[in-house]
């Protein structure tokens, strides 16, 4: 009888935190895969954005050093979160974790807290899903312009057509349950935004070489003016976005001691932030051979079409993209889920409730156990049968309403100026570090002996907090005055 009791509230927390599709809850990530796993969703499309950020505020000295902190501090709200994660439910280490960037939020701050991260993490994945659909049909233009024989850029139906048949190949990735699955693939795509970043090496190097007049000219220590500087930080931001899939990697982890965790995170961030800066300041370098001196926001623009090398980094690039599909999606078909089979259990919660109230007083109080544990053990084979069901239509929804709405957008830039400048603040740094204030609070209510430790932990957290809430207003404003005023 004890052993059923404890079965079912398994089912329970099991149904609550991750979705059933009958197989195991046992942990099977690994430190590599967690890291490729990360990786695969902060690396992408938006580092060919930082040659452009780099250039804005000096790439000799401000850009570096400004990279450096943004990685700290995102490194510390990525173990925050892990903290928090930990202090709410000590993970074990034979079962999966059941935690989730809105449970930790709402742990901290209610059910609304819960409501509002859920519609921020889904919007932030939907749109980086519509955003990374648009960068792929533009770097798979020259395969369009090779089968259909038109040379033409932007929303038109054969870049279109390119784009979503890449979409219906990579779907069953996204149907996949968890993410460790995807280890190997994270792996590839990380491979690939090498071989891109060696291409632009290579072609800055070059570039450096046939302007030995002119190389120390693309080298400034610091921004021209702070305006340039807050035009441009939202991307230094917007590359560390993956704050969604840390609870969850870390629910799969193996053996997730602090020592392993915390190995697991500062490889993770510093691998990216290597990437970065070789990005950051060697595109930036290649300003002097840009047509107009100054860098776009896709540094890939600033070569020219039919360069090869440049064709290698583009392939290489839109393959990436591709493998990151799946890092978007799951996320928020999860969400859905999740929030589909609340929806239903409360439902069925109400009918048992009011049939319990029909229920004659001459039936025995106690009921058949034997019967009791039959019927649950039905009702959750049937639970994980329509969980797989509506895996497979959660996915294909979510994934392909993006592509839909990519295939009618020619830019994403003006929802990217807005996204990163608000949303990616608040979900990056004030929800990670205001969720582990609260609950940290808590658990400090009933110990004696604080460490040092935590007390420092506390104060930057407290630090961080006080510092991007005015940030974010005003680097939303600006980027509101940028797109709409300027």
């Amino acid at each position: 009888m004890n052993e059923s009791i404890r079965e079912e509230a398994d089912d329970t927390g099991d149904e609550a935190g991750t979705v059933q599709t009958g197989s195991s809850q046992i942990r099977e990530g690994t430190i590599a895969s967690g890291r490729f796993n990360i990786l695969s969703t902060m690396v992408g499309g938006g580092s060919l954005s930082l040659p452009l950020a780099f250039q804005k505020t000096g790439n000799g000295f401000v850009a570096p050093m400004l990279l450096l902190i943004v990685a700290c501090m995102t490194e510390f709200c990525f173990r925050t979160l892990t903290t928090s994660a930990r202090t709410l439910s000590p993970p074990d280490h034979n079962k999966r974790g059941q935690d989730s960037y809105e449970s930790i939020a709402s742990a901290a701050f209610g059910r609304k807290a819960y409501v509002m991260s859920t519609i921020l993490v889904t919007a932030m994945c939907f749109f980086g899903t519509v955003a990374y659909a648009v960068l792929l049909r533009d770097m798979l233009q020259p395969i369009s312009e090779y089968i259909f024989g038109r040379s033409t850029s932007g929303p038109t139906w054969e870049n279109n057509v390119t784009m979503l048949t890449v979409v219906v190949v990579v779907t069953p990735l996204c149907t996949l349950k968890t993410l460790t699955a995807l280890q190997r693939f994270g792996a590839l795509g990380m491979f690939s935004v090498l071989v891109l970043g060696s291409c632009i090496v290579y072609r800055s190097i070059e570039c450096t070489a046939h302007h030995a007049d002119d190389w120390k000219a693309a080298f400034q220590w610091g921004p021209n003016s702070l305006r340039d500087v807050l035009d441009v930080f939202p991307l230094f931001v917007s590359c560390y976005v993956c704050h969604y899939n840390i609870p969850v990697v870390h629910n799969e982890l193996r053996n997730p001691t602090t020592a392993r965790v915390a190995w697991w995170l500062k490889s993770t961030t510093w691998s990216a932030t290597l990437f970065y800066m070789l990005m950051g300041v060697a595109g930036s370098a290649y300003a002097p051979c840009a047509a107009l001196k100054e860098l776009h926001g896709n540094v890939l623009l600033d070569f020219d079409n039919d360069d090869p090398v440049v064709m290698v980094g583009r392939m290489c690039l839109a393959l990436t993209i591709t493998l990151a599909f799946p890092m978007l999606t799951i996320p928020a078909r999860d969400i859905v889920l999740r929030t589909l089979c609340s929806s239903r259990t409360s439902s069925a919660l109400t009918t048992e409730l009011s049939l319990e109230e029909e229920i004659d007083f001459e039936e025995p109080l106690l009921a058949d156990h034997n019967n009791e544990e039959g019927e649950v053990a039905q009702r959750d084979d049937n639970q994980k049968q329509h969980s797989f069901g509506l895996l497979l239509f959660a996915s294909i929804g979510v994934f392909w309403t993006a592509a839909l709405l990519a295939s009618c957008v020619s830019s994403i830039d003006i929802v990217w100026e807005l996204l990163g400048s608000s949303l990616s603040i608040f979900m990056s740094y004030l929800i990670p570090c205001g969720s582990y204030l609260v609950i940290i609070r808590m658990q400090q209510a009933f110990q004696t002996d604080i460490s040092w430790k935590d007390r420092m932990s506390v104060m930057i957290a407290w630090f961080l907090v006080l510092l991007f809430i005015p940030l974010m207003f005003l680097s939303s404003a600006n980027a509101v005055y940028k797109v709409f005023l300027r």
